[in-house]
């Protein structure tokens, strides 16, 4: 290949220039067309390359290409052939996040795509204070893929499923299993997560190939001395390469076959050596010393600095902030109306059944049901309450699937996500209208489908900071209360019960009456009612119907107390206590405190009261007693003097407080 001088003299007008040859560019276009009369193209040489540079602004491209057709540099393959999607950078495909055990984002691993061999690439980013992604970890706390879940499980005592990879721990997600990874992939261990594990029920599945089974018997070596129990299970998956993802949406694994291979899959300890069918985990565990981990430590405080933080509600003594409740009743017993009048309230701060709303703020309402009318319900909300436009109340009309698919989940949380960044608002409530529209065709009366939709329920209410509300039916016998597993009585902090009355007389302009009963309220009074009726809301109002009267008529929710019986408006109060021994003090505090633990609103003999099973009351009243001797007679007699003295009512199984109602202080509880 010919020199710089040789080039710049062939080009023409050449001459030297601090070190550097200068000539005519041979650019047919440059200069208008006309050629360049003044010498314009500068010729370096680096690394034994030819460079060139047009300070008339020629294309570089044009300026090799002019160069070569005079023969003065060596062809090359014409770039045209090559293929620029082979050059194209790395494309974010996906962003896993590892967060705090409350919620809060300490790192991401991010997967690209890339245009190379292997087709894709990772990076790690620390998070910081204002969400910043920043490349690397440096001193950032190192913790397990999905720890919220992964302690909550423990605590519970479910199985925990640890994988290679992110992307297998979701699909196992999204059949409603637990399941965790570390960032780490399957190249290493980091020593770091082992403390998290402690305690706790683990099974490992191993990827389908040498490097996934060495990740496995490399966890199980840092994990057995600290876990309760450890398994190992080999999905048995037929092509190399292939893991958890492949078993559940190829091989459409279910999370109940998932229970009943891992009860199979053979527990390992020290002593027992398990094969994978190449080599024993024995031969791969060399001897090391047993890892002591270092726990986070729990805060134990002196009994007599504990001090109750005072309650705060949204609505004062119905909705406590950041809350977990439930609003039920039978089918027709105007639920969505009464979400939305309440969600109105909560937006606006309005007060709510003569409820002072303390702390308003922006409301999510998702409608997995009821979309036609939905419109038609939030304009005569509007309109009986004369809402002004532009109230924080937001509408998804999507039905998701919130207990086992890990996509609808996370497509909630981008959706919020964006909202909030668009918006600015501060999400105070969340209502799900309805939980079985949300449940994704689980088995309401299981306790691990009831159990996962829960535990997502907890997931959404970590991540946004707020109350949630689900709305769901009454079983068959509505005295029993919700539908589905007790779990759930078991999660809400308040429970809204719905009773649609009958109405003895009709009223012009009302299509409805019922009661809402606080059933339970965690943190505050049980058994308030607010009286209701529904009154019919002209929304086209001013024009014509093209589809009849019903085209211009919704209903919408009217405080309505008069309805309420003098007992339900009078407070509660304790039956007086004069005349009761001491052992029948003690057998009223016992059924005070069975209530207070397990008491259900009942319909029992035409009347609703909190009831307990008069076992349970049997129970506390034994656990309270020091002579544990002759405590079934003591508590058989005392059962028959407080139903003698009009203190308690017994109606076999069931028992509850007889209270008075003529407004006096009922004695000293």
């Amino acid at each position: 290949m010919p020199d710089t001088e040789t080039i710049a003299k062939a080009l023409g007008n050449a001459k030297q220039v601090n070190g550097q040859w200068v000539c005519s560019c041979p650019v047919p276009g440059h200069g208008q067309g006309n050629g360049d009369k003044n010498p314009s193209l500068s010729i370096t040489e680096s690394d034994g390359k030819v460079l060139f540079h047009c300070h008339g602004g020629c294309d570089q491209r044009d300026v090799f290409d002019a160069v070569r057709a005079r023969d003065l540099l060596p062809t090359t393959p014409k770039r045209e052939e090559i293929s620029f999607a082979q050059h194209q950078a790395p494309i974010l495909e996906k962003e896993w996040l590892y967060r705090t055990e409350d919620g809060d984002t300490l790192f991401t691993k991010r997967r690209y795509k890339t245009s190379d061999s292997k087709g894709k690439t990772y990076s790690i980013h620390r998070v910081d204070a204002q969400g910043k992604r920043i490349a690397g970890l440096k001193d950032t706390r190192i913790v397990p893929y999905n720890l919220p879940e992964l302690l909550d499980a423990k605590t519970a005592g479910r199985a925990i499923y640890l994988v290679e990879g992110e992307k297998a721990a979701d699909a196992l997600v999204s059949i409603g299993a637990i399941a965790t990874t570390s960032h780490t992939g399957a190249g290493s261990w980091p020593d770091e997560i082992t403390q998290y594990f402690a305690g706790a029920n683990i099974v490992v599945i191993p990827d389908n190939d040498e490097p996934g089974r060495q990740y496995a018997r490399r966890a199980i070596q840092n994990l057995l001395p600290v876990v309760k129990s450890i398994r190992y299970l080999d999905l048995d998956l037929m092509v190399e390469g292939d893991d958890a993802y492949e078993w559940v949406y190829h091989a459409k694994g279910t999370r109940k076959e998932l229970a009943e291979m891992a009860k199979q899959a053979p527990v390992i300890t020290k002593e027992m050596p398990v094969t994978d069918g190449e080599q024993s985990m024995q031969e791969a565990q060399p001897e090391t010393e047993a890892f002591n981990p270092t726990p986070q430590l729990l805060n134990i405080e002196a009994w007599d600095t504990i001090k109750d933080e005072p309650v705060r509600w949204i609505i004062e003594n119905v909705l406590p902030e950041k809350g977990f409740a439930a609003l039920y009743g039978p089918p027709g017993s105007y639920k969505s109306f009464i979400a939305l009048d309440l969600a109105e309230a909560v937006a606006t701060g309005r007060t709510w059944m003569g409820n002072q709303v303390t702390n308003p703020g922006a409301v999510l309402y998702i409608a997995g049901e009821g979309h036609g009318g939905i419109g038609a319900r939030i304009k005569a909300c509007k309109i009986n309450h004369q809402t002004q436009d532009g109230a924080e109340i937001y509408v998804i009309r999507y039905q998701l699937n919130l207990r086992s698919s890990a996509d609808d989940f996370n497509l909630l949380m981008q959706s919020i996500d964006n909202l909030i960044e668009r918006t600015g608002i501060e999400l105070r409530l969340v209502q799900i209208d309805t939980l079985a529209r949300a449940f994704g065709g689980g088995n309401e009366n299981d306790s691990q489908d009831m159990g996962a939709f829960i535990h997502n329920a907890g997931r959404l209410q970590r991540k946004l900071n707020c109350a949630l509300m689900v709305l769901h039916h009454s079983g068959k016998d509505a005295t029993k209360g919700l539908r589905g597993h007790s779990s759930l009585l078991g999660a809400v902090d308040t429970q809204l019960e719905l009773l649609k009355l009958e109405q003895t007389e009709r009223k012009e302009g009302v299509a409805g009456q019922g009661i809402i009963t606080i059933s339970k309220q965690k943190d505050g009074q049980d058994n308030l009612k607010f009286g209701f009726e529904m009154v019919q809301i002209n929304i086209n109002q001013g024009k014509e119907s093209s589809l009849g009267l019903d085209d211009n008529v919704s209903l919408a929710v009217r405080e309505q107390q008069e309805m309420i019986d003098e007992q339900y408006k009078t407070k509660p109060k304790p039956p007086p206590r004069s005349g009761a021994g001491g052992v029948q003090k003690v057998a009223l505090d016992a059924l005070h405190k069975a209530i207070g633990d397990h008491g259900e609103m009942r319909l029992i003999d035409g009347k609703r009261n909190k009831a307990v099973h008069v076992e349970q009351w049997s129970q506390a009243f034994e656990a309270a007693q020091t002579d544990k001797t002759g405590v079934k007679k003591r508590f058989t007699r005392c059962v028959q003097s407080l139903q003698n003295a009009k203190k308690v009512e017994v109606f076999d199984p069931f028992v509850w407080v007889i209270w008075s109602d003529d407004g006096q202080s009922g004695g000293d509880f």
